[in-house]
């Protein structure tokens, strides 16, 4: 058996934390994405928590299947002395952005924009 390296446990939970944030800003839901690269919605969820370790390959149909490059998802990882975490706001940000895409009407979108706007002008 393999012994531990926490360095590559760190890379894991980096790679993972982007495919999951990225995921939710496409308002993708953990089934669909993992139909999508073939596997289970339960090997999707060890990759995003860095449980699994993500071949190559997989990762090339996880970066197709969400617009990005192989390099978007090291980017960063040089800088990282710790894993990357979301905070709470931060996953609330993702929340809302994921929810604004499922709505099909452009002139919601476009109104809850300009309400989003406003409340950023009474604030300021």
């Amino acid at each position: 058996m393999a012994r531990k390296n926490n360095y590559i446990q760190e890379v894991d939970r980096f790679i993972g934390d982007k495919i999951y944030a990225l995921r939710l800003a496409k308002g993708l839901s953990r089934q669909q994405l993992a139909e999508v690269i073939g596997v289970t919605h339960q090997q999707l969820q060890k990759y995003e928590k860095g449980t699994n370790r993500i071949s190559v390959g997989r990762l090339v149909l996880i970066a197709k299947a969400l617009n990005k490059t192989i390099e978007y998802f090291y980017s960063g990882l040089e800088d990282q002395n710790t894993e990357p975490t979301l905070t709470q706001h931060q996953r609330m940000c993702i929340e809302v952005s994921r929810n604004f895409m499922k709505i099909r009407s452009a002139d919601h979108q476009n109104v809850i924009n300009a309400l989003v706007k406003s409340l950023v002008k009474e604030s300021a």
